[in-house]
């Protein structure tokens, strides 16, 4: 008669070591591909970074805020092609100073039917490389149009904010 003895497997640690090696590899390689894509900007997406803007709190942005308007505004709803909800904005920018205006950023709030904040975007619809490629001159006025998707059923589009954030001018 045959007689089976316990057999130790001495290769089993071996196995969960090689497993626990392996994992902690592909993490640290997941976790450095996101640190990199995280810090690398792609041409066209998210708002570029122009130099020399001035912001609230500085006394050169107080002094020509005052100067720049914007007028006009119109908020519609359009449909993109793959068929979700987008906020179109347009109005006019006058450069009622005495200065070239090479950059103008605002902040677009938008609500819903309930006077709750429903959108928020950061817009620099006048800036180096965009649209007319020159700073608008003193007493220019100039057209801006922004889409901000996607739209909530609820959007009302009689109920918007927007405030100048950023300028730069010379």
């Amino acid at each position: 008669m045959a007689e089976f003895l316990p057999h130790e497997r001495q290769d089993q640690p071996k196995v969960l070591v090689y497993t626990f090696v392996i994992f902690v590899v592909i993490a640290g390689g997941v976790f450095l591909f996101a640190r990199f894509q995280a810090s690398r900007k792609l041409p066209g997406v998210g708002m570029p970074v122009v130099p020399g803007v001035v912001r609230p709190g500085d006394p050169n942005f107080e002094y020509y805020k005052s100067y720049v308007r914007i007028s006009d505004v119109k908020a519609t709803l359009g449909i993109n092609f793959a068929k979700s909800r987008i906020a179109i904005i347009s109005g006019v920018i006058t450069n009622d100073g005495d200065r070239k205006l090479e950059v103008v950023e605002f902040r677009i709030a938008l609500y819903d039917l309930y006077d709750k904040l429903s959108k928020e975007r950061i817009s620099m619809p006048l800036r180096p490389g965009v649209g007319i490629n020159r700073p608008m001159e003193p007493l220019e006025k100039r057209e801006f149009t922004v889409w901000i998707e996607p739209i909530e059923q609820l959007w009302n589009p009689k109920r918007m904010e927007i405030e100048i954030t950023g300028l730069k001018y010379h």
